[in-house]
């Protein structure tokens, strides 16, 4: 499965007579000439000079993706099938079947090579080989250009990329080329004769689906000079064009790439503040942790010192006195309260009838809150839930008037009077008793004041009765 992974790429073919330059777009499954233009090569103009003014001519900017196709002379190619190898495996076994392909010893050859197919089966690869000095010519023909990314023969460009097309590559002479058909799972790839009546359609059946753009202004024979570069520049817009980088032949130094120079000295410069601030705030980390353990051993040696000096004067009368004097504040300190069935009881004999408790009595680590309802206000009863030995802190968070009933919410804490506070209501409880007792003689008083008083209205009464029945006697 071929993959794309750029939308415009452009390439470059040339022979000893001629240069032809391809943009090609890749738009929604299609490809489309973008610009295209041919020139040949003169005693005025030489072929590095016509390469650099066919690239400037289609509008190729300085980080396009650029396809060189070289000459088609000079080179050798073969396809081997390999079991399953790590990359330095797969050099070695190429540089041993490289001298099976060609008598020219291989410190004269510059080759490099594509991996077709990488399965379980093993990897197909296919080798590409030059001589030194033709590598050369092409590298010197290429030097006006800014950069270039893959040089390689438009032949070798084939699969996965229209691999189950049959294509003809047509030489200068035009009267013979280099026919690529698919046999056995193999892509032969052999000089042949050029057939009669050769269309670019029937070389390069692929051609009929481009979008030709202003290619299609040009004659058929003119047409056919384009298949080299338009093959290149369609592999130029692959994944397999950057994958085929680190295994091809790399171009010279000066002709290679250098996109977004800016771009990547900035990350350069991030990278390096980031480990300088890294290596710093490290170097801090461990300077506080070093003052730090300073500061631990030098409180371990003082309590060091301190646990001497006690063993010194272990068993002495100041050790006695002190360990007498914590116990005794241990003691006075020691926390006691009410517990809950404690409180519950006290607050059912203090809370008498008509009031009861109208939500859930909450009891939290001493702390009581409930809400009583009652149909008359008992101005008393925070008084008396005061004077509780049980209980004290008594507050009264919110009172209201609901339907003939008065609703009120009280807090207290659950705990022992204080000393100061029995005192207190002790003198408290004393007074009420001592007003409660008055009230009663007063009332036993008015009370005894009022019979003597019936009394005497009773005998006045019998006796006026008396005097009448006297009178009446007489009067008969």
């Amino acid at each position: 499965m071929v993959n794309f992974v750029r939308t415009i790429s452009t390439a470059v073919s040339w022979n000893r007579q001629a240069c032809h330059v391809i943009r090609l777009q890749r738009f929604r499954d299609t490809f489309k000439v973008l610009a295209c233009w041919s020139g040949e090569v003169t005693k005025e103009q030489s072929l590095a000079e016509l390469i650099a003014l066919g690239v400037k001519s289609v509008d190729a900017s300085d980080q396009e993706f650029i396809v060189a196709s070289g000459d088609t002379t000079g080179w050798g190619t073969a396809e081997v099938q390999l079991p399953a190898l790590s990359k330095p495996e797969i050099k070695s076994a190429l540089h041993f079947e490289l001298r099976k392909q060609t008598p020219i010893p291989p410190e004269k050859l510059r080759w490099g090579y594509r991996i077709l197919e990488n399965s379980d089966k093993g990897i197909r690869v296919r080798l590409f080989y030059i001589k030194e000095e033709e590598w050369g010519r092409w590298c010197s023909a290429l030097k006006g250009l800014s950069h270039v990314d893959v040089i390689l023969p438009a032949q070798l460009a084939l699969d996965p990329l229209f691999e189950d097309v049959d294509c003809f590559f047509p030489d200068e002479t035009e009267q013979a080329g280099y026919a690529c058909r698919r046999v056995n799972d193999k892509r032969l790839i052999v000089r042949e004769p050029t057939p009669p009546e050769l269309t670019p359609e029937k070389a390069f059946p692929p051609f009929a689906s481009f979008q030709p753009g202003p290619l299609g202004d040009k004659t058929p024979a003119e047409q056919m000079d384009f298949i080299p570069a338009l093959m290149a520049a369609a592999y130029g817009l692959t994944r397999n064009s950057n994958q085929d980088q680190a295994t091809l032949i790399p171009p010279p130094d000066a002709l290679k790439a250098h996109r977004y120079i800016a771009s990547k000295m900035i990350a350069a410069g991030l990278l390096i503040f980031t480990c300088v601030t890294l290596m710093l705030g490290m170097a801090r980390n461990l300077q506080a942790r070093a003052a730090h353990l300073r500061k631990i051993d030098a409180e371990i040696g003082k309590v060091h010192a301190e646990l001497k000096a006690l063993q010194a004067n272990q068993g002495g009368n100041t050790e006695k006195e002190f360990v007498t004097v914590l116990e005794q504040e241990l003691r006075d300190h020691v926390q006691s309260m009410p517990s809950f069935p404690e409180v519950l009881l006290e607050l059912t004999n203090l809370i008498e009838a008509p009031t009861w408790a109208s939500s859930r009595m909450e009891w939290n680590a001493g702390q009581v809150s409930l809400q009583l309802q009652s149909p008359q206000r008992d101005l008393e009863l925070p008084g008396k839930l005061e004077e509780s030995p049980v209980l004290g802190d008594v507050r009264e968070l919110s009172s209201s008037y609901n339907q003939g009933n008065y609703l009120a919410r009280y807090t207290m804490n659950a705990r022992y009077d204080t000393p100061e506070e029995k005192v207190e209501f002790e003198q408290r409880r004393a007074k009420r008793q001592e007003q409660e007792q008055l009230r009663k003689q007063q009332e036993a008083a008015e009370a005894k004041q009022k019979a003597a008083e019936a009394k005497a209205a009773e005998e006045a009464e019998q006796q006026d009765g008396e005097e009448t029945a006297a009178e009446e006697m007489e009067q008969e």
